[in-house]
């Protein structure tokens, strides 16, 4: 039998200053480590469950070790309320901090309550104590707190927040670049200053002489650190280094750090950093039984299409003045498709970026920037850096798996199967993780029948079985989609990814949340499937003209209106 908790502070309703008579409740202000409650009882042993103690511990507090006394963690208002456990309403203590941190640490904010009649409450005179009693031990605004002092020396009977310290930012640096010395591009798809993309066909196989200068490596920059409210040192993002690479008739000086031509030919440079300058070759019409397959090792021109069956291989640039029809295409640079991608059997692979008008029922993967200039029909497209599609472009079923960013037009009808779209997410590791759910339903389903076949649960066979399912069952919780991170780089033990997030809430850190999106220029209708990161989300609605992000404490996925510059 219990006793009802002996409680050690006081809460009360007032009325607010506002006018119309609302009443709020407020209570008085608490130290850290102050007695809050006793949960008396004659069996004097702290091991009870809260419900035999009459009481839990709610945020911000905990019970003493014997069990019977509770304490408060922090210093701020505490807060009775009840919760419904089976048959008995148990009162839950809780404590609203006095100085509430924010998630990443750089800015705090100083909560007043008014005060009650007689009772411990928030004093001017002692301010600067109790904030470095919570920590806060930089970037505290002065005039701020001379602000907080007005206040609570005005009694107010309203609550208040001041924001009462900011953090200093960290000064990121800047990446190594290539400055190139001749025009290479535009680059179809590059985003402009005013925020739209341009769209302008991509300008490839540019000629250089020998001798002449291709870029200029100009490096990285480090950062420069920041201080959080605790005065915790925030590490900046340093710039980094480019690897220069070179192939075919191209050099880079390790000392001068410049690229040159060695011999006449045809210029490709593949993701911003590797340089190739090798011959050009034409075909005239299409890849067929007249011509062939094309293995290049050069840049490759074909006025006409690639027809079924056929393959094609270019180490430099490719353009195709037609289409792929269910045929392989490999290009280890840039690739311009003038026409579309079609047929369940057509794949292309493209070490560079890919510039398509249209793709349906085929699949293709690029190590750089994607665009899309009409429409993707039923496809799985990946890229190692960003898809961009048209704003006027339609996207029906499959999948769209950007490292970088995702830009889309319209996406889906009521009718048609969901897409699937995500951003800041390694394709690569994507493919992964669906290899792992599929050996799990396998395996899960393999350990039943033989279950069912044999009847003996307990065997060798079952916890070998059982211990194989565990070990994918893991990987499955730990692995990390995001690009450039360790692949099992999320800590923690859990049956879970909410219970490693509850113990590591940075998991998502290797991903630049305030730069990776995904752009809806047009509609998206309900079903379709968002990814962010580690983060999933299935649309329940049709929303348009939105551009999804990771929350700043990155726990969700938001949808804010999309705002063209």
């Amino acid at each position: 039998m219990t006793t009802d908790p002996i409680y050690h502070f006081t809460q009360a309703y007032l009325t607010e200053d506002s006018g119309i008579g609302e009443k709020i409740l407020v209570s008085e202000l608490v130290q850290k480590d102050q007695k809050l409650a006793d949960c008396p009882d004659s069996k004097k042993t702290g091991r009870r469950s809260e419900k035999e103690k009459g009481l839990k511990a709610g945020k911000f507090t905990e019970f003493s070790d014997d069990g019977l006394t509770l304490l408060a963690s922090v210093s701020g208002y505490p807060r009775i309320s009840m919760q419904q456990e089976e048959d008995q309403a148990i009162p839950v203590v809780s404590i609203t901090p006095l100085v509430n941190i924010s998630f990443d640490r750089l800015s705090a904010t100083l909560l007043i309550y008014p005060p009650l009649p007689d009772k411990n409450a928030l004093c001017a005179d002692n301010l600067e104590a109790l904030l470095l009693g919570a920590g806060i031990s930089h970037g505290i605004d002065k005039q701020a707190v001379e602000k907080a002092k007005q206040i609570i020396a005005a009694a107010p009977r309203e609550i208040s927040d001041v924001k009462i310290a900011e953090g200093t930012m960290p000064q990121q640096g800047s990446n190594a670049y290539l400055d190139y010395a001749l025009e290479i591009g535009p680059i179809a798809g590059l985003p402009l200053e005013d925020g739209s993309i341009d769209f302008r066909e991509r300008r490839i196989m540019v000629g250089v002489e020998a001798g002449e200068l291709i870029a200029t490596k100009i490096p990285a920059v480090p950062g420069t650190p920041g201080i959080n409210v605790l005065g915790e040192q925030i590490e900046p993002r340093n710039g980094k280094d480019v690897k220069v690479k070179t192939q075919g008739d191209a050099h880079y000086s390790e000392e001068n750090h410049t690229v040159t031509a060695t011999q006449n030919g045809v210029l490709s440079v593949v993701r911003n950093n590797t340089i190739k300058v090798s011959s050009r070759q034409k075909v005239e019409g299409d890849i067929d039984f007249k011509t062939g397959n094309i293995d290049s090792q050069g840049c490759l021109t074909i006025s006409g299409s690639v027809l079924p069956g056929f393959k094609v291989k270019s180490s430099g640039d490719l353009k195709i003045g037609g289409g792929i029809t269910s045929a392989q295409v490999v290009c280890g640079a840039n690739c311009v498709v003038t026409g579309g991608i079609t047929g369940k059997s057509a794949r292309v692979v493209v070490g560079g970026d890919a510039d398509i008008k249209f793709i349906e029922q085929s699949a293709l993967s690029a190590g750089g920037i994607i665009v899309i200039r009409s429409q993707s029909y039923f496809s799985d497209i990946s890229s190692q850096s960003d898809i961009r599609c048209n704003p006027a472009s339609i996207v029906m079923g499959g999948s769209l798996i950007a490292a970088g960013n995702l830009t889309l037009g319209t996406v889906g009808t009521e009718d048609s199967e969901p897409a699937t779209l995500g951003a800041g997410v390694d394709p690569e590791r994507l493919a992964q993780y669906r290899t792992l759910r599929r050996s799990l339903s396998e395996k899960q389903d393999e350990l039943i029948q033989w279950i069912q076949l044999h009847g003996n649960a307990q065997s060798r066979k079952v916890r070998k079985m059982e211990r194989e399912i565990e070990d994918i069952r893991s990987q499955l919780i730990a692995i990390n989609l995001i690009p450039d991170t360790e692949l099992f780089s999320r800590t923690g033990a859990g049956s879970s990814r909410e219970d490693i997030e509850e113990q590591n809430p940075l998991y998502h850190a290797g991903l630049d949340v305030q730069t990776i999106r995904i752009d809806l220029h047009g509609s998206a209708f309900s079903g379709t499937r968002i990814m962010l990161g580690n983060r999933t989300m299935v649309l329940e609605q049709e929303v348009s003209k939105r551009q999804f992000k990771l929350s700043r404490d990155m726990k969700r996925i938001i949808a804010l209106p999309l705002r063209n510059k």
